[in-house]
């Protein structure tokens, strides 16, 4: 499965989605991230499988 997100950047946005995956019993098998200082944008796409 794929999720792909953009919010405002803010430190832990990447631990908290990780965080969230891992709770929900998934595995990250791929991310990519990045931040756009002009917007102020935080971009997030995580690959990931549930494994539980």
């Amino acid at each position: 499965m794929v999720l792909s997100l953009s919010c405002w950047d803010q430190p832990g946005i990447a631990s908290a989605v990780a965080g969230l995956l891992y709770a929900a019993g998934c595995n990250v098998l791929e991310a990519q991230q990045y931040s756009d200082p002009e917007t102020g944008l935080f971009f997030m796409r995580v690959v990931f499988a549930h494994v539980r």
